[in-house]
């Protein structure tokens, strides 16, 4: 099993901590895993992407390129890159709260969510990348629900007690979003 993932979206939208969180995660699963980041010089609103490589064999030294098979755009600003870097046969999750212009995908399934306004029904925008997580473990199988759920009481819970309940909802979410889309409930 190998998995290059890209989540991109505009600074303060969480891309980050969302490549972070699959990280986590993967190792609670005894996977491999490696990441890197990049973002422009803005210090707030610029864009950012976090591109991981999960494995259950060694990760040699990690090159990143366009050919993500799991991609996320949460911004309109990003999406264009998202697009061009993901493969045949994968998948690219668009935040359809935000993106306006979304392209035909050929080649590769496009999963359409409003996580943005989602997040505004459970309370607030700033979980809208926990939706868009959520979406992602139920499109993909990448890693369970579960372990995601425990990563963010571990990684929120020390710091942030009372966001926790509302990003596991958020997954919760999107999860299930994603999964009543596919059928596969």
């Amino acid at each position: 099993m190998l998995h290059k993932c890209m989540f991109s979206g505009s600074g303060g939208q969480g891309s980050a901590l969302m490549a972070k969180m699959v990280c986590l995660g993967a190792i609670k699963e005894n996977l491999k895993v490696v990441m890197t980041q990049t973002y422009g010089i803005e210090q707030r609103g610029g864009d950012s992407t976090a591109f991981v490589i999960v494995s259950d064999e060694p990760i040699g030294s990690p090159i990143v390129e366009n050919d993500s098979d799991i991609a996320v755009a949460l911004s309109q600003s990003i999406y264009d890159n998202c697009f061009e870097g993901v493969v045949p046969g994968g998948m690219l999750f668009t935040n359809s709260s935000m993106v306006e212009s979304p392209k035909d995908a050929d080649g590769f399934e496009q999963v359409f969510l409003s996580a943005s306004d989602t997040a505004l029904e459970l309370g607030t925008v700033r979980c809208a990348n926990m939706v868009m997580l959520g979406a992602v473990l139920a499109g993909t199988g990448i890693l369970k629900l579960e372990t995601i759920e425990e990563v963010v009481k571990e990684t929120l819970g020390a710091k942030k007690p009372k966001l926790v309940g509302l990003n596991i909802e958020a997954l919760r979410t999107g999860y299930a979003a994603v999964e009543k889309e596919s059928g596969n409930e």
